[in-house]
């Protein structure tokens, strides 16, 4: 990296730099300038003809204060600027400001100097320390860390990249994180630099890596070393040495040059030197810029603000643009332009340029829409001064909308209100007065045999002359013309005649009307531009569709997303591998040898040069190749012109840097794009502004974008730098940016920013596996929940069952039995012809039948309604216990205790274990007495059957035995009631069953 350096009494070097300064060169003044334009040597060296682009910014456009003492470009693109208010980082577009205010790392705002490390650092001297910015770090040092003195005046790289220190005080070398003394300094003397691009970056004084060279150059230069402020090396043995005031060109030892400011160079004081790549010498003074260049002094016209600045500082950039800092005017580029306008400022009569042709002597003639012709001689051997033919000489219309040149030297004149001919400067016209079929002459063409084709408003004439005279025959649609409306024309290789019209494009041959339409492959019926190179292909310009490729054996519309909707005014070939295109949006190139698909078109407009993004429209020809290769084209504010061969191509692909990450419009810090950034859970807006590198036009390089682990594609950004995204998942994402120059060249590496968004506990990976665990213990759950309740249906419905087997077995069995006890007796009775006793025995009979019918209807309701009716639990028993008596069974009832009532399901269940027990005592017990007690206590009721029947054993479970479910039964009813039941029996000494249940807290009224 140059040497960097600040600016004291006696004016010190700057960093070096400058490719583009051979296609360009500064004059002393404008006609000088322009005369150097118009010569066929276009873009060499001392050539301007490519000219320079201008753009300025000051205070008003960002910059923190208009002096700019220093310039250097890390290698990641970014230019810097020292000021005395603060260090200033330009992408191109905007400003970026580090001082103590932002910036507290930095100790002062006085930049002095800038050194660019190869490995991304920038060394800032300030008035109080050094600091080093290196990936968004930003480090100190001063007297502590070894520095002599605080006051930094120049920065300079040695061998191995030792850095090396100029202070107010003393020299100093670096050595690890610390420096070291390294002898005196006297401010003002040379700080040895070396500004030629691809040269070694040495120190070549007041060092021990000091060199000879510039010191024998200074000898023979008759300086003193003390003298010299100022040192370039412009080669291997060429150098150029200058003091405060005197500039010497040394080469192999012989003084080559001796400059004086004040005399050939501006000012009365040097205070910047520059040798950029190409050899050319930059000077910077107190009072304007200059160039030297093969000996000769180039400066700028006293009008360009440069001309009269005070220039401190020059740096050349990777691109070749050249950028000067000043005193009191900010920052300046001086940018090659690809085109050089040439209008009314020039001489012409007009910039409202509407034609251009050139005949074959080389004379260049320029229609104009209101300044009549301009002729002028091409190359020019001086300043453009156009001879300029309008009405008052002779022509039609100061209106010119045709042009061409005839092999004679002769020049047709197309204009609205007729034709005219200037042959060897004599002006002839002719009107519709002498055959032509309209006097609006829209296009001419001049044939091999020296025939003239007009196109008019209504038709096509062919005008030849023979011996006999002159003949004119006019093509019409009436007799097979596409359009009576004619524009464009031009002849192919088979010697077809092309007519552009408005309702297609017509193809005369022999006599012979051939028309094409959409319908035949055009994208247009409206043709604008025809050219044809010669090979048997045809190009055709069309309105809003772009342009049409014809092959020989058919058409086929050029499709591409910036043409396809374009209007076509000229088309040309450069004789080399371009077409170039006359657009309603400025001139455009596309690669020729690419048919049928034409890639690589190139649109061009005002950023790089164009005065008008407009051309010339409805007047042919519009665009004109002269025979030194330069193209020629007419727009409403003047010529614009191009040298091909010298076209100066941008073939750097811009870098690319994430400038800012903003989390819900809070800026994150960037780590130099290494390490992933961690972003909270619950941000939602996320914000990239990113900047494509590139000074030679900025505002034409383009971006495309992707969020890697979002996006699928590119999204394509065009010129806008910010990218937004909203509302995106938690993950980890890489966001990715591409960008391109002015000229389409992409950088496929571009620069990228890893980050991840942190989930809330919610959207993790754990909590969805608890979930989905949690989900599947509540299916679980819910699965044994509905199992259980499929047991207690189950349940419920086996405890139905049972109670009704229950209730079938305690009252219609018994009573079915019953009922059969008394047929037989009643069978007994007749059998032994005892009539009435049997009568009275079916009497009887008949009741049980009606009791068991009163049971069943009973245990009907009570399945419908859970209710056993209205008569209370002691009458039910009591009515039991009346019925078991008889046939040798004494029976009798009591109650003790106030009646409780209770709940009908406990009421039922007490009285279908007492019908149980008594249907057994009746049954199998054998017993005389049977004694049935119901007992209301405080606590408890009691339910209480005896009998002094023949009992069991005791010790034996009592059971039911298979097919008889009685005592079964009991427990079950017992059980549902909570109540507790026990049967107590001796042999020969009866049973009893006691049935104990709490007694309700209160009566129930």
């Amino acid at each position: 990296m140059p040497l960097a350096r600040s600016r004291s009494k006696a004016p010190l070097p700057v960093p070096p730099g400058r490719r583009r300064a051979r296609r360009a060169g500064l004059t002393a003044l404008p006609a000088f300038l322009l005369s150097i334009a118009l010569t066929g040597l276009a873009l060499e060296p001392a050539t301007p003809l490519a000219g320079y682009g201008r753009q300025s910014w000051a205070m008003e456009n960002g910059l923190p204060q208009n002096t700019v003492h220093a310039l250097a470009q890390t290698p990641d693109g970014f230019l810097w600027l020292g000021t005395e208010a603060g260090l200033v980082r330009f992408d191109g577009n905007s400003f970026t400001i580090y001082d103590p205010n932002t910036t507290p790392a930095i100790p002062s705002g006085d930049i002095r100097c800038l050194l660019a490390g190869p490995e991304g650092s920038l060394w800032v001297g300030t008035g109080d320390g050094l600091v080093r910015f290196k990936d968004g770090v930003v480090t100190t040092y001063g007297t502590k860390n070894g520095l002599p003195d605080g006051s930094i005046r120049a920065l300079g790289e040695g061998s191995q990249g030792m850095l090396w220190v100029y202070t107010d005080t003393g020299l100093a070398r670096q050595t690890g994180s610390r420096f070291e003394a390294a002898g005196s300094w006297r401010p003002g003397a040379v700080i040895p630099q070396v500004t030629s691009q691809g040269e070694s970056r040495s120190l070549v004084n007041s060092t021990p890596l000091a060199g000879v060279g510039w010191r024998q150059a200074a000898a023979r230069a008759g300086l003193r070393q003390d003298d010299v402020s100022f040192l370039a090396r412009l080669g291997a043995d060429a150098y150029a040495l200058a003091s405060n005031n005197r500039l010497v060109l040394v080469s192999s030892g012989r003084v080559t040059g001796r400059f004086t400011a004040g005399n050939e160079l501006p000012g009365g004081r040097i205070q910047a030197l520059y040798a950029d790549r190409e050899g050319s010498l930059w000077v910077g003074t107190n009072n304007g810029l200059a160039r030297i260049i093969a000996g000769t002094v180039q400066k700028l016209p006293v009008t360009d603000p440069l001309a009269s600045s005070s220039i401190l500082s020059l740096l050349e950039d990777r691109e070749g643009n050249l950028w000067v800092g000043t005193e009191t005017s900010g920052l300046d580029i001086l940018r090659d332009e690809r085109f050089r306008g040439i209008g009314a400022r020039d001489g012409l009569s007009s910039d409202a340029t509407t034609t251009v042709v050139q005949d074959v002597a080389g004379t260049m003639w320029v229609g104009t829409s209101s300044g009549g012709l301009n002729a002028f001689k091409w190359p020019a051997p001086g300043p453009v001064r156009p001879k300029i033919y309008t009405v008052s000489n002779g022509l039609m219309s100061d209106v010119i909308l045709a042009l061409a040149p005839a092999p004679d030297g002769d020049l047709w004149v197309g204009t609205p209100d007729g034709l005219n001919l200037i042959h060897r400067g004599v002006i002839s016209s002719f009107t519709s007065a002498d055959g032509l079929p309209d006097d609006f002459v829209r296009s001419l063409l001049v044939d091999s045999d020296g025939s003239l084709w007009i196109g008019t408003r209504r038709g096509l004439t062919h005008w030849t002359d023979a011996p006999a005279g002159r003949h004119m025959q006019t093509y019409t649609h009436a007799n097979g013309l596409g359009s009576d409306l004619v524009g464009a024309m031009t002849r192919d290789a088979h010697g077809g005649l092309w007519v552009a019209t408005l309702a297609g494009l017509s193809r005369l041959s022999s006599d012979r009307i051939i028309n094409y339409t959409v319908a035949d492959g055009l994208s247009s019926n409206v043709i604008t531009a025809l050219l044809a190179p010669g090979d048997g292909t045809l190009m055709i310009g069309t309105q809003d569709h772009g342009w049409t490729f014809w092959d020989g054996r058919k058409f086929s519309p050029v499709r591409h997303d910036r043409i396809d909707q374009a209007s076509i005014h000229a088309i040309l070939e450069d004789g080399g591998n371009h077409l170039w295109f006359a657009t309603d949006d400025g001139i455009a190139r596309c690669d020729r040898n690419s048919a049928p698909d034409f890639s690589g078109w190139l649109q061009f407009g005002p950023a790089d040069g164009l005065r008008s993004r407009k051309t010339a429209t409805n007047s042919h020809p519009s665009a004109w190749r002269s025979r030194d290769g330069l193209l020629w084209f007419a727009t409403p504010k003047g010529l614009e012109v191009v040298s091909p061969a010298h076209f100066p191509v941008n073939t750097l692909p811009p870098p690319v840097a994430i400038e800012r990450f903003s989390v819900d419009d809070v800026d994150q810090h960037l780590n130099g794009g290494d390490a992933s950034l961690r972003v909270p859970a619950g941000h939602f807006h996320f914000q990239f502004d990113y900047a494509g590198l590139s000074f030679v036009a900025p505002q034409k390089v383009r971006y495309r974008y992707m969020l890697v682990g979002f996006d699928h594609r590119w999204t394509e950004a065009g010129a806008r730098r910010t990218a937004y995204y909203t509302n995106i998942p938690p993950g980890r994402y890489t966001f990715r940016v591409q960008a391109a120059n002015n000229d389409g060249l992409w950088n496929t590496t571009g620069a990228s920013l890893r980050f991840e968004l942190r989930p809330h506990f919610y959207q993790t990976v754990w909590f969805y596996i608890l979930l989905a665990l949690a989900c599947a213990g509540l299916v679980v759950l819910l699965l044994r929940l509905r199992l259980l309740r499929a047991e207690r249906e189950f349940s419920a419905v086996l405890a139905e069952r049972s109670r009704i087997a229950r209730e079938i077995h305690d009252t219609l069995a018994q009573g079915y039995v019953g009922i059969s006890v008394q047929l037989e007796v009643l069978a007994e009775l007749l059998r032994h012809n005892k009539a009435d006793a049997a009568a009275r025995q079916l009497d009887v009979t008949r009741g049980h039948v009606r009791e068991g019918l009163a049971d069943a209807r009973q245990s009907i309701w009570a399945l419908r309604s859970q209710d056993s009716g209205e008569k209370t639990l002691p009458v039910h028993l009591r009515r039991a216990t009346e019925r078991a008596g008889g046939n040798g069974l004494e029976a009798s009832f009591n109650v003790y205790g106030a009646y409780r009532s209770m709940p009908p399901d406990a009421e039922r269940e007490l009285l279908r274990v007492a019908q149980e027990a008594i249907h057994n005592v009746k049954k199998h017990a054998r017993a005389s007495h049977l004694h049935v007690q119901l007992e209301y206590g405080q606590s408890e009721v009691v339910l209480e059957v005896r009998d002094d029947g023949r009992g069991f054993a005791p010790g034996a479970t009592p059971g039911s035995p298979p097919g008889h479910y009685g005592l079964t039964g009991m427990r079950e009813r017992a059980a549902v009631i909570g109540a507790n039941l026990q049967v107590s029996s001796e042999p020969g000494r009866g049973t009893t069953v006691r049935l104990s249940m709490p007694a309700p807290k209160e009566p129930r009224e």
